[in-house]
């Protein structure tokens, strides 16, 4: 939304918020692009695959062909508006929405971006050409073509037979990084963070200094260099709001202090009495399985990696970690059938935070009423203001607390042929993203 606005602003609640189109914007037909389309776009959206999306509005109302209102039906609404993509009403206002998925329109789609739409081969390419209307000029490269095989990516990047690869597996960095043919840029994603998730009702994890001590047992900066990512990449111990972390508001997370972390396991009664290296108390070893999953979206960030670094990590302080790829990891974590859970947690979206236990009765054992209060506040709240006074105190208690381990945040990485030039880290990493603003440097 923002691309095709030259304003906007919220009312005094930040409900709702008014748009003032750019009036130089066409559909790849040569049709303006009008407010009258943003509002036929949420109307289709309600009436198919049950809202689409649809139910972060209230209410669209278009003023003139150029101002459109959108009034939110949740706190995340203004966000999730930077994100949508819209239709053209003049082409589709006689299609059956509820029929969405079958519209021959997918077959031969009609935008108002920087490229516009030439073939596709299913399943495996789509073709576009440089727009010569497109409002910012026709951009540098003439012809792109996107291809769908992420498995086997890698080996065309490396072949020579494409330019660019977003959504590149940290996990194969290693190789790339120092190969001079290419360049890599990261994109930081504030609102995920990949975590260890403690049961902490459980006998080995119920002291808040345990967990503490297992956090300070970790080299998250060496992590960092073994996934193949930047060693400055922002670390945090609780949630945080987007606003936060654009404006680098991050308190100084928890250090590597494997000495500390001895302290404190000796404190919590945990010692290792009888000299093999595991620590013990009440006759029980500190020995315990961590979930991780064995599905591909998680596996390719180095899932297997960072649990065998983990377990060598723990196992200096006197701590037995093993460890188990599985199948149906976000399962056991409903059930509470785990003792700790390597996953991914969203933590900006207070529904998520409670949907995956971070609330009072949650599978994970946490109790604390005041984060409880926190989150339901945070899902009442709509002023950013407020937000982030919120997220704040919860990451102190989070930081105090540590329900769970937070190892490192989440990151998009592109790979790119260093003659493609025009992006940067970390706003600008993505090249389908970016793709206007994108040239090819002649390196003859």
């Amino acid at each position: 939304m923002g691309r095709l606005a030259t304003s906007w602003e919220p009312s005094p609640d930040y409900r709702e918020w008014t748009y003032h189109l750019r009036t130089d914007v066409r559909w790849h037909d040569g049709v303006p692009v009008t407010a009258h389309d943003i509002a036929f776009t949420i109307d289709v959206m309600r009436s198919s695959l049950d809202g689409y999306g649809a139910g972060a509005f209230e209410s669209v109302t278009v003023h003139d062909d150029s101002t459109v209102t959108m009034r939110s039906g949740y706190a995340r609404a203004a966000e999730y508006q930077t994100e949508m993509l819209f239709f053209p009403k003049h082409l589709l206002e006689h299609l059956d929405p509820e029929r969405l998925v079958e519209w021959d329109f997918w077959k031969r789609p009609v935008g108002n971006g920087p490229y516009r739409f030439v073939r596709i081969e299913p399943e495996t390419m789509m073709e576009f050409e440089a727009n010569p209307d497109f409002y910012l000029g026709k951009p540098r490269i003439e012809r792109v073509i996107l291809k769908f095989s992420l498995d086997a990516g890698i080996t065309e990047l490396l072949g020579g037979s494409v330019d660019a690869m977003s959504s590149f597996p940290p996990a194969s960095l290693a190789t790339i990084v120092r190969d001079p043919r290419f360049r890599v840029y990261y994109q930081f994603w504030g609102r995920t963070t990949h975590a260890i998730f403690w049961k902490n009702d459980h006998p080995l994890f119920r002291d808040p200094r345990v967990r503490r001590a297992l956090t300070l047992a970790i080299d998250r900066r060496e992590l960092l260099g073994l996934l193949g990512l930047p060693d400055d990449l922002p670390l945090v111990d609780g949630p945080l709001t987007p606003g936060q972390y654009r404006r680098g508001e991050l308190p100084e997370p928890l250090p590597y202090d494997p000495v500390r972390a001895r302290a404190l396991l000796d404190s919590a009664g945990w010692r290792d009495q009888d000299g093999d290296g595991v620590r013990e108390r009440d006759g029980r070893p500190f020995r315990f399985t961590a979930l991780l999953s064995a599905f591909t979206s998680e596996h390719v960030i180095g899932q297997g990696a960072v649990g065998v670094y983990v377990q060598s990590q723990l196992r200096k302080v006197g701590v037995q970690m093993d460890h188990q790829l599985l199948d149906g990891v976000l399962h056991r974590l409903d059930s509470g059938n785990f003792e700790a859970v390597f996953r991914r947690l969203r933590f900006y979206e207070a529904p998520w935070l409670q949907r995956v236990h971070l609330g009072e009765g949650d599978p994970i054992g946490y109790r604390n009423s005041r984060v409880v209060e926190l989150i339901e506040r945070a899902n009442r709240t709509w002023v950013p203001e407020e937000e982030d006074r919120i997220y704040a105190e919860l990451m102190e208690i989070f930081r105090a607390d540590l329900p769970v381990t937070m190892l490192y945040p989440g990151v998009g990485v592109s790979v790119t042929h260093r003659r493609l030039r025009g992006l940067s880290t970390p706003w600008r990493s993505d090249p389908v993203l970016h793709m206007e603003e994108l040239w090819l440097e002649d390196q003859r």
